[in-house]
């Protein structure tokens, strides 16, 4: 009997561990939901058809992400997902679409859109190394000859339109599912599942792809998408990090950034970094400890993601 109850045991105990994992991380294929984190993961790759209309698109690019079916000629990314699959997948986050982009005839301006910001990396094999980069890197600003900043993008959830093909005369469609875009980098497409939040998006033609950083063309490509929430990280820094500034630094940068916590000098010639607030925030906050100060030199950075605990008032330094 003994032997009989343990042996149920271990198979309930297997049954619950397959549950909860299919619960946080489901998955269809083209896409895998995690709950728990907040975020989808979808397969695609660089677009194989940009360039196509180089003599009329000059370079511009109008959408980072499409679907199968997409404007795949003006996006960097296509998706072995649909846009109608990736609606979904947000949806199973528990995430409502916001407001798409739009015009108001009164006060004739556009009106931006909103809803929920979300973070976009993009990861791809280089030889046996994994390069994983911010998504805006893939973008190049042709005014400023410069990478597009990295933005917390806005999932509106599309402009709708009515489901001809429902009986229910009121339902609507998102216009996403039709055109598969994804994530527009024009607000004038109010089209698209996620739109660029800045203001110089309204302004046509202001991106290309960034040449330098792009892997080839056809190159398999991973696109995480997760919430942009909040949340406390604890960092330690090795290398040449003290009496070199770098406290006085990281408290800078990091009150720029309006993220609150500390740094601390460590017995072991080490820095200690604890710091709360989006994760927008906090990785504009590790990407500049990477680098410190001139005079510093950073061997080791290592990171523990934790719960955000809004246990700080502000940043400062800590002896």
């Amino acid at each position: 009997m003994r032997f009989i109850f343990t042996r149920t045991t271990v198979l309930l105990c297997s049954l619950f561990c397959l549950m909860t994992i299919c619960n946080n991380a489901n998955s269809d294929g083209h896409v895998q939901v995690s709950e728990e984190e907040k975020k989808i993961v979808l397969k695609g790759a660089i677009s194989k058809a940009l360039g196509e209309y180089e003599s009329h698109l000059k370079g511009a690019v109008e959408y980072l992400v499409c679907g199968p079916t997409g404007k795949q000629y003006e996006s960097i990314i296509v998706t072995e997902a649909s846009a109608k699959d990736v609606f979904e997948a947000i949806e199973k986050l528990g995430v409502k679409p916001g407001t798409a982009p739009g015009y108001d005839d009164e006060a004739d301006a556009p009106t931006p859109p909103t809803g929920t910001a979300f973070l976009f990396s993009v990861e791809w094999m280089e030889g046996e190394n994994t390069k994983r980069v911010s998504a805006e890197e893939l973008l190049i600003n042709v005014k400023t000859n410069k990478p597009m900043q990295p933005v917390a993008w806005i999932y509106s959830g599309s402009r709708v339109l009515p489901d001809l093909d429902s009986d229910d005369e009121n339902a609507v469609i998102p216009y996403a599912f039709m055109e598969n875009s994804i994530v527009a980098l024009n607000q004038g497409d109010p089209s698209a599942l996620f739109q660029n939040p800045l203001p110089e998006s309204t302004q046509e033609n202001l991106y290309k792809k960034n040449d330098d950083l792009l892997p080839a063309l056809g190159t398999p490509v991973k696109l995480t998408i997760e919430v942009n929430r909040k949340r406390q990280i604890h960092v330690l820094i090795g290398g040449k990090v003290q009496g070199v500034g770098f406290r006085n630094f990281t408290v800078r940068n990091a009150r720029e950034l309006g993220l609150s916590g500390y740094a601390k000098n460590l017995a072991n010639g080490k820095v200690e970094i604890v710091a709360e607030g989006d994760k927008l925030q906090l990785n504009a906050l590790i990407k500049a400890v990477r680098k410190g100060p001139r005079v510093s030199r950073v061997d080791t950075v290592d990171i523990k993601e934790q719960d955000f605990k809004g246990e700080f008032d502000s940043f400062e330094v800590r002896y």
